[in-house]
């Protein structure tokens, strides 16, 4: 069927981005290269605009390093933004820059209740199901909120590998019938669950899920892949149609994000 052809994404621009403190295991202090950083946000950029994708930016604020990872902020869908809640306390400031920026461009805002931590990295629409990765920041509880509030179907998934804090670092969607995912990232009843709700679920090799593979960014027949991916998994990519697009993210990679945790999706 192939995945639909996004139109417009949300980006922070990485003026102030660093790594200041520890929250995942990926995450290296004071090791930032902040003009490279700039330059490979530049070319992700310059990618998205090259499939013809309105690519709106919100500015950085100095004291949130992490404000970059924009689809962290929550699920965007139909013009109104369901805003995340930040596990940590060092990324709660960033809920309101991106509250504000939400508010003045037009959308609706909802929000879960305060005590269910939820960020957006967790959240993958598959068809009409919203799959949630639970386990180190959101919870089941978490589920059963976004159940009510988005009335529709939603899916727990167990992550149990610190390494896949989120779940869109061990889960690739590619279309509403086909998925590439890393075993060992999730539990033994969620990988089970995977096979049952998917039809064509892939697997990803260790090399692959450790480049970021899962965190890359579809839309339509192409996708933006963070150019350090293993040439077995773009030659897996080209099996189903899709036209492989490589980007540095390396700098980001130093907070545990990569080009999808930049992206957030619009329309």
């Amino acid at each position: 069927m192939g995945a639909a052809q996004i139109k417009r994404v949300l980006l922070c621009r990485p003026t102030h981005f660093t790594v200041d403190y520890i929250i995942n295991p990926h995450m290296r202090p004071y090791r930032v290269d902040q003009p490279r950083a700039m330059h490979q946000w530049d070319e992700l950029v310059k990618t998205l605009e090259g499939l013809k994708i309105k690519v709106e930016v919100i500015e950085q604020k100095p004291d949130v390093p992490d404000m970059v990872f924009a689809t962290d902020q929550g699920i965007v869908k139909d013009g109104t933004v369901l805003l995340a809640n930040f596990r940590y306390p060092q990324r709660a400031k960033e809920r309101v820059y991106y509250r504000d920026w939400f508010r003045r461009h037009d959308f609706r805002l909802r929000a879960l209740s305060n005590v269910f931590p939820f960020e957006g990295g967790d959240a993958l629409l598959f068809g009409d199901k919203l799959l949630i990765g639970t386990g180190f920041r959101a919870t089941t509880a978490t589920c059963e909120e976004l159940a009510r509030k988005l009335n529709m179907d939603v899916v727990p998934l167990r992550l149990v590998d610190p390494y896949f804090y989120h779940l869109d670092m061990a889960l690739l969607v590619i279309d509403e019938a086909t998925a590439f995912y890393y075993p060992p990232a999730f539990s033994r009843n969620s990988q089970n669950r995977l096979m049952r709700i998917i039809p064509n679920l892939f697997l990803m090799s260790a090399e692959a899920a450790n480049a970021y593979a899962a965190n890359s960014f579809v839309s339509g027949q192409d996708i933006i892949v963070h150019s350090a991916t293993p040439a077995d998994f773009h030659k897996q990519l080209d099996a189903q149609g899709l036209r492989v697009h490589q980007v540095d993210v390396s700098e980001f990679i130093k907070a545990g994000g990569g080009i999808h945790c930049l992206i957030n999706t619009l329309a």
